[in-house]
């Protein structure tokens, strides 16, 4: 079965890391230019199927969705399976992993996708039931970083998380009422950081697996962030941790 995916940028990051999954793309023939004249040159030079059209209403995409004129269709998308997972993790030291337990909301699911690329993370695990997997929403509002990490399905996330203590990895659960603030917790070496649900949070068998819950310091009158801003918090923390050892070193 063919996905869809919409939008300049996922688009063209795409065609980048991953030309081969493309079977066809659609641009729509005004304004054909900068990012969108990139993507279909660079299209033609990768063999891929180009459709431009003056009437652009491709098919399989709903109404009103962000197209900027751009779609391609593709192959189901591809989750890396565990056992390549834990190879890519064994080739890396101290990486850096997202979890993310039950999270529905493909908005914030694609931009915690997008933060853990850009902020260094490894991988991201997410559950295959009572989860939002990866879809166009979550590809667009990934800005196409889907395509530049591994994204790995699992069905039990527990087990995940068992699996990764046996591979050294220490687990940081973000929870507001956590017992320790998560700039003075040492965020060194094999992390996976763990990210709950939105407005349930943490499921609580989940909760017991971390081996540290911690919280990220509000002072305004709201008293916690939604799951996405957190989790870049983290992801942030993590990072400036490591370029801070590294810089001292």
């Amino acid at each position: 079965m063919s996905r869809v995916v919409w939008g300049v940028n996922p688009v063209l990051e795409l065609l980048r890391s991953q030309p081969e999954r493309v079977e066809e793309i659609w641009l729509a023939a005004s304004g054909l230019k900068g990012k969108r004249r990139r993507i279909l040159d660079l299209a033609r030079n990768l063999e891929v199927p180009v459709k431009v059209v003056r009437e652009f209403h491709p098919p399989k995409v709903p109404s009103g969705a962000p197209t900027q004129g751009v779609v391609a269709y593709l192959r189901e998308f591809d989750y890396l399976p565990w056992p390549e997972f834990e190879e890519e993790l064994s080739s890396v030291p101290d990486p850096v992993v997202l979890l993310l337990d039950e999270l529905t909301d493909p908005q914030n699911v694609g931009s915690l996708i997008r933060s853990a690329e850009v902020l260094g993370a490894r991988g991201v695990v997410i559950p295959k039931h009572r989860a939002a997997g990866i879809t166009p929403t979550v590809i667009k509002a990934s800005a196409g970083a889907v395509f530049h990490l591994p994204i790995v399905r699992v069905v039990n996330l527990r087990q995940a998380l068992r699996r990764l203590k046996e591979l050294g990895f220490t687990l940081y659960g973000l929870d507001a009422a956590g017992p320790r603030e998560i700039m003075e917790t040492d965020l060194t070496g094999p992390v996976g950081l763990v990210i709950g649900s939105e407005g349930r949070g943490l499921r609580e068998s989940v909760r017991r697996e971390c081996d540290l819950l911690v919280r990220i310091p509000v002072q305004g009158r709201i008293e916690s962030l939604n799951a996405a801003v957190a989790g870049a918090i983290a992801l942030y923390e993590t990072l400036r941790q490591r370029l801070c050892t590294a810089s001292t070193a």
